[in-house]
Formats: structure tokens, sequence, C-alpha cells
């Protein structure tokens, strides 16, 4: 039975939160080395897509802009962030 899990990440906005997709792996061990990886890194280690909100934001002060990603993971096949 796979246990195939898939590493997310995003950014909370002025406009809601979003959520994007860094890949799956095979097993729990690598998903959690790969959050720890993410969370315990000193500089950003993904930058916001093109299409992010934080691209679009006409507020010219907005503290959102200069933020840290979240991580987390989640089994395959689920929606919501875990």
């Amino acid at each position: 039975m796979s246990e195939r899990y898939e590493l997310i990440y995003g950014f909370v906005h002025c406009r809601g939160k979003t959520v994007y997709s860094a890949g799956f792996v095979e097993t729990r061990e690598e998903a959690e080395a790969w959050l720890l990886k993410n969370r315990e890194a000193r500089t950003r280690t993904v930058k916001a897509p093109p299409g992010d909100p934080v691209r679009s934001c006409k507020a010219a002060l907005c503290p959102l802009k200069r933020q840290m990603p979240w991580f987390d993971i989640r089994p395959a096949g689920e929606t919501d962030p875990a």
C-alpha cells in the first residue's frame, strides 16, 4: 500500500490564502524531511508564482508582500491543506 504525500506551500495575503503543490513523495519520512528543511530555512526556499495575488496587489505598503511562505504536507488526493 502506497503512502504517497503531496508537498504543499503557500502564502497568506490580504486577499486570502494560496496553496501550491511542490510535488509528491512516496513516504511520510521523505515528506517530513522536506517539511523540516523548508520550515527551518533562514531564507525563502520558494518564490511566489507569477499568478500569485501578491503580484497584482495594489496596496503600496501591504505588510503581507514580504512574508515567508508556509509549508505543509498532505496525503495524496486530499484537497485542503493539512
